[in-house]
């Protein structure tokens, strides 16, 4: 918050100088901000990018014989029990 009673006595000097300082702090805060700003494009550009190779990317599991027999789990069968279907896929390898 800005203090006006600090400067209702002040100096013309005192003034001025206060102006500049003031001057500075504002071109030093549009800086950040403009930096700000482009962060965040840059930011917002490189997660929608994400999110689109992410749908486009392919599974990336080796090929292997328990992978397959899951994707086409008829080649399996049915199995009553985990111990059943574990022993199924491991011989599969």
């Amino acid at each position: 918050m800005f203090d006006y009673a600090k400067y209702e006595n002040a100096t013309q000097k005192e003034i001025i100088h206060a102006l500049n300082l003031t001057q500075r702090k504002s071109e030093k805060l549009n800086q950040q901000l403009k930096e700000n700003r482009e962060i965040f494009k840059f930011l917002q550009k490189k997660l929608k990018e994400s999110f689109s190779s992410k749908k486009n990317k392919k599974n990336n599991i080796p090929n292997s014989k328990t992978i397959n027999a899951l994707n086409n789990n008829t080649s399996i069968g049915v199995f009553n029990d985990f111990d059943e279907a574990k022993k199924a896929l491991m011989s599969d390898e």
